[in-house]
C-alpha cells in the first residue's frame, strides 16, 4: 500500500513552544494530531470537518490494574510516520496511508508486565442524534445508537455469537463516517455507554497477545452503507469477499435463495441428563416430526398455503439428534425413520418445484466424547495441554475440533 504525507513538523517535547503547535501528520483527506503532554490524539476528516477523539492509549497490567501511557522523550515525525516511546520502552506509531486515505495506529512489543493495550480507550465518542451510532458486523448487523436510561459496557469478541463476524466496526457522527479495521483476532472492541452527566457512547479497542495495529479510515459523508463499502476492498485483499453475483456465476442455484421463506423444523431432540436443558437424572427424548411428517409439513406449506419459494432445512436429523454425538452424524436418526425415510423426504420436497430447496443442519466444530470416532488428537489444546472445551449443549459438554487437523 503506497504511503505518503505532507509532514508539517518534527517536534520534540518542549514547554517553550506554543500549545497549539502539536505534532501532526496530514494529507489531502485527513489530519492527525498528538498532544505530547498525555499522548491523546485527534483525527480530522477534511471532507466534512468531523473531529474524532482517539484519546490516549491505556495499559492493562497482568495484575489487572490499569495504567496510563507516559511519554519518554520526544514525539517525532519522519516521512509519513509519527511515533513516541513510553517510560516502559514501548513505541506507539501512527502511519499515513493513501488510496484510501487512512492512518495505521500501532505499537511494538509490549512490556513484560503488560497483558493488553487499550489502543482506543473510551474513544470516538458520540452523543445523541439521528445520525450518530456505531455499526457492528454481527449477523445482519447491529446499530448502537446513543440512547437508553441505563449505562452499559458491551464487548464484541472475535468471531463468536455475540461478537464481530468481520474484523471491523464503523462509527457515524453527525452524518460523517469512519471505518476501524484490523486483522488479528485478539482485537476486541467494547462499546461504553454513559448517562451522566450526559448520554455518550464511546468505543474501547483492546489488543492482546499478537494484536498490534488498527486502521482508522475517515470516509466523509456517509453511514453504515459507506462503512460496508469501504471494508469491501480490505475483505477482498485478504480473500474474504465473495459476492452473491460471483457465487451465482459458479453455482446458478444460489439464485433460488432470493425471496425464499426460511423454514427450519427441529425434528428430534435428545437431552442428556444433568445439563441446563435437562436437570433430571434421566435421558429425555422429544420427537417433533418424523422424516415422513417433515415432508408432509413442506407439502402443506406449498400446496395449502401457496408458498412457492422456500428453504426447508431439518435440524436434529443426525444420529443421536440435535447437538449430539458430533461429528458422527450418520446414519440418520432411526427414531424418526432412518436413512431411507430421509431420502424419501428429500425427494418429496424437491418435487414441490424449483423454488424449494432442501437442506440439512450440521455442525463442523463440536466433538462429543460419546461420538464413536472420539479422539483427543483432533481436539484443540489449551496452553497447558488440556482439552479446549466448547459449550454445554443438549448432548452435554462439547470440545472444539482443531480445524488444521
Amino acid at each position: 500500500m503506497r504511503v505518503f504525507a505532507s509532514v508539517l513538523l518534527l517536534l520534540p517535547l518542549s514547554s517553550g513552544l506554543p500549545a497549539a503547535e502539536k505534532p501532526r501528520l496530514e494529507n489531502q483527506g485527513l489530519r492527525l494530531e498528538v498532544d505530547p503532554s498525555d499522548a491523546s490524539a485527534h483525527l480530522l476528516d477534511k471532507r466534512t470537518g468531523a473531529e474524532w477523539n482517539l484519546g490516549a492509549p491505556r495499559l492493562v497490567m497482568k495484575d489487572k490494574t490499569t495504567a496510563p501511557v507516559r511519554l519518554s522523550g520526544a514525539v517525532t515525525v519522519r516521512g509519513g510516520t509519527l511515533s513516541y516511546r513510553t517510560d516502559k520502552g514501548m513505541q506507539f506509531q501512527f502511519k499515513l496511508a493513501a488510496n484510501p486515505s487512512a492512518v495505521d495506529y500501532s505499537f511494538d512489543q509490549p512490556a513484560a508486565d503488560v497483558a493488553e493495550v487499550l489502543l482506543l480507550d473510551k474513544s470516538l465518542t458520540i452523543e445523541p442524534g439521528a445520525d450518530n451510532y456505531f455499526a457492528i458486523p454481527n449477523r445482519l448487523g447491529i446499530l448502537l445508537p446513543v440512547e437508553g436510561d441505563k449505562p452499559y459496557t458491551r464487548r464484541f469478541p472475535a468471531y463468536s455469537g455475540s461478537g464481530y463476524s468481520m474484523a471491523m466496526f464503523g462509527t457515524v457522527k453527525n452524518g460523517s463516517a469512519l471505518l476501524a479495521a484490523w486483522e488479528d483476532p485478539y482485537t476486541v472492541p467494547s462499546a461504553d455507554y454513559t448517562v451522566a452527566p450526559q448520554r455518550r457512547l464511546s468505543m474501547t479497542l483492546s489488543l492482546s497477545r499478537s494484536a498490534r495495529t488498527v486502521r482508522l479510515e475517515p470516509l466523509g459523508r456517509g453511514g453504515y452503507v459507506e462503512v460496508s463499502k469501504a471494508y469491501r476492498p480490505i475483505a477482498r485483499e485478504h480473500g474474504y469477499l465473495k459476492t452473491l453475483a460471483e457465487k451465482m456465476r459458479e453455482k446458478p442455484d444460489v439464485a433460488r435463495f432470493f425471496g425464499a421463506a426460511d423454514f427450519k423444523p427441529r425434528v428430534f431432540m435428545r437431552d442428556v441428563p444433568n445439563t441446563r436443558y435437562n436437570r433430571t437424572d434421566k435421558e429425555r427424548l422429544n420427537i417433533s416430526f418424523t422424516f415422513e411428517e417433515s415432508a408432509d409439513l413442506a407439502e402443506h406449506f406449498a400446496k395449502d398455503l401457496g408458498i412457492d419459494r422456500a428453504l426447508f432445512v431439518l435440524s436434529g436429523w443426525i444420529n443421536g439428534s440435535y447437538d449430539n454425538k458430533h461429528p458422527d452424524i450418520l446414519p440418520a436418526a432411526p427414531e424418526i425413520g432412518g436413512d431411507q425415510a430421509l431420502i424419501a423426504a428429500s425427494r418429496r420436497v424437491h418435487a414441490l418445484g424449483k423454488g424449494w430447496v432442501f437442506g440439512l443442519h450440521d455442525n463442523y466444530q463440536d466433538f462429543y466424547k460419546d461420538a464413536p470416532s472420539w479422539n483427543e488428537d483432533y481436539i484443540m489444546k489449551n496452553p497447558d495441554g488440556s482439552l479446549h472445551a466448547g459449550g454445554v449443549w443438549a448432548g452435554g459438554l462439547a470440545y472444539l475440533i482443531c480445524s488444521r487437523k
